[in-house]
């Protein structure tokens, strides 16, 4: 892709973004012209550093102050309207923060996908930049911004947006290897949230070791169908990791995946060590904030402590079948269709199975019910406001002692769903690796071999990676005794970065005049093509249809407590 055309498809996606903000911030701005709800402290607090009283804190805040620093720095560009005695001038100067956020962030959704996540930084793109589909790059981009919980907030003066832009940033200096960048934006990162300090350190430091490490290859370094005895082994010996593909791997291969990173680790520890100093970096700077804080949050602590709630990786599942249902939809499909016997349908259950082993979700699902019975928490805040959505899900829950156990098979459903779909690879292809340890992507059809218009490095998902992510997003989560929809903003926008990447597949169409292979197939070869774009289209009308019709109830369905007439009260997430 030329640079120009590269540029100016990051200025439509940004423009398009900046444009959906700016509709949504200018009708909040006409209903709800004064702070709303955490509002009043977060804009509260801001005014207090706009106007140089450093010293002042408002003990219900539990955030670190990143949001009113960077609002102080955008009081010093436009000083009167921050300083204003009118609140609803002031409101609206603050709010005008996220709207400008959400057009950076769309800069950044689009270079990580253009720097193609699933690769981990390993593989550059170098000259082949042409193989990215630049129509699906910037529908991705579009999509993902417009997610709704993320939308929402770009409305209101609410941390979540620069939150999860200064760890998509410090995500996108770890796929350019910009390591002191990467450091710069992790300490900025966890001046918005605490913890992001498991995304910026745990997650990319993870994701370091993966790239420092060598992968081991089928017949080298590892048998096809390797032993525990053998990953031990070859893992020791050769400082390898058994690696395979996430569409090609079954269950036990993330346990063997997990043993063989940990030992592979160990036998080049130095080389691992120089490789993390700055993820270790973040964690002693972390460290010691908690040590001088005596806690993790600042404020309110006596309502936000740190507890085990492994029932938040329960709830996540859901969450992500429900805002990616146009992306997930077909997995669940598959196994209703009897013409998918033959399909490649990537997952727990191995690269050919349409449904998960018993032996794999009878145990999981045990597991899950378990969780339910013994590690249920319900915050008081959740069953005392019902101006959050949340108020009615553990209604819903709750309304009969066997609702929640009930929920299980959902919670297995979703979750086989969501991570099958970071196996996204087009269903009637075969990928594999050639013998001699060079990875190749090679499209493989019965009737022939479709030649590449663009050759590279056979990329992926990897089960280290779905290990990585499962690990940040449980201690993103579990820690936490509130259940919040923004909570889950970071899991999805990881997940969803890599759920969704163009692959040269999308560009089969253009081999049709140097292919021998008959028309049929290539329009079935095709017909991956469109249905991913189709895919990108129900996905953002999908959205757009939840945030209207979230808009709608914010804005035009308030209602009135009886302890507090005359004040509007409205839904949120």
């Amino acid at each position: 892709m030329p640079v120009p055309d590269r540029y100016f498809d990051i200025m439509v996606a940004m423009g398009l973004v900046y444009f959906a903000s700016a509709i949504w911030y200018n009708m909040i701005h006409a209903i709800v012209p004064t702070p709303y709800l955490d509002e009043v402290f977060h804009i509260g607090q801001a005014r207090n550093y706009v106007f140089g009283k450093w010293s002042v804190w408002d003990p219900k805040i539990t955030t670190p102050p990143g949001l009113y620093i960077v609002s102080y720095l955008q009081s010093k560009i436009s000083r009167d309207p921050f300083q204003s005695p009118n609140p609803e001038e002031f409101t609206g100067s603050f709010r005008t923060i996220n709207v400008f956020a959400s057009m950076y962030l769309a800069w950044v959704v689009h270079r990580l996908l253009f720097l193609n996540v699933e690769t981990h930084g390993e593989e550059q793109l170098g000259t082949d930049e042409a193989c990215k589909p630049r129509a699906e790059l910037i529908a991705a981009t579009i999509n993902i911004c417009l997610f709704p919980p993320l939308f929402f907030f770009y409305g209101l003066f609410y941390t979540d947006v620069l939150s999860a832009l200064s760890v998509l940033i410090a995500y996108r200096f770890f796929l350019s290897k910009e390591e002191y960048s990467l450091l710069c934006a992790g300490v900025v990162s966890l001046w918005f949230r605490q913890t992001n300090i498991f995304w910026v350190a745990i997650y990319l430091g993870g994701l370091a070791v993966c790239r420092t490490l060598p992968k081991g290859r089928p017949e080298i370094e590892f048998p096809r169908q390797p032993t525990f005895f053998d990953i031990v082994e070859g893992s020791w010996k050769h400082a390898s990791v058994y690696d395979p593909l996430i569409s090609q791997a079954y269950f036990e291969d993330y346990i063997k995946t997990g043993i063989s990173l940990t030992i592979a680790a160990a036998a080049q520890l130095k080389t691992v060590y120089l490789a993390t100093i700055c993820y270790q970096t973040l964690l002693l700077l972390f460290g010691s904030f908690v040590s001088w804080n005596r806690g993790v949050v600042l404020g309110d602590k006596e309502n936000h402590t740190v507890s085990i709630h492994l029932a938040q990786m329960l709830y996540i599942w859901p969450y992500f079948m429900f805002f990616s249902l146009p992306l997930l939809h077909s997995y669940l499909l598959n196994p209703l269709d009897s013409r998918t016997n033959t399909r490649l349908v990537p997952g727990f259950g191995g690269t050919r199975a349409i449904l998960p082993r018993p032996i794999v979700a009878i145990p999981t699902m045990a597991v899950m019910t378990m969780i339910v019975h013994f590690n249920t928490i319900v915050h008081p805040f959740t069953l005392a406001d019902n101006r959050h959505y949340m108020f009615y899900v553990f209604r819903i829950l709750r309304w009969h002692p066997s609702v929640k156990y009930l929920a299980v098979p959902i919670y297995f459903i979703c979750a086989w769903a969501a991570i099958t779909a970071l196996g996204n690879l087009p269903e009637e292809y075969n990928l594999h690796t050639e013998q001699q340890g060079e990875r190749v992507l090679r499209v493989e059809k019965k009737k022939g071999v479709l030649p590449e218009p663009c050759p590279k490095p056979l990329s992926g998902n990897r089960a280290s990676f779905l290990l990585i992510w499962l690990l940040s997003t449980s201690l993103s989560l579990v820690t936490a005794p509130l259940v919040e929809p923004r909570y889950f903003i970071l899991p999805w926008l990881m997940w969803r970065l890599h759920t969704q990447s163009p692959g040269p597949w999308s560009h089969l169409l253009q081999a049709r005049k140097q292919t021998s292979i008959s028309r049929q197939e290539i329009v079935r070869s095709a017909l991956s093509t469109k249905n991913c774009e189709q895919r990108l289209q129900l996905e953002r009308f999908w959205f757009l249809a939840i945030n209207i019709l979230i808009g709608y109830i914010f804005l035009e369905k308030g209602f009135e407590w009886p302890q507090e007439p005359g004040k509007v009260q409205r839904f949120i997430w």
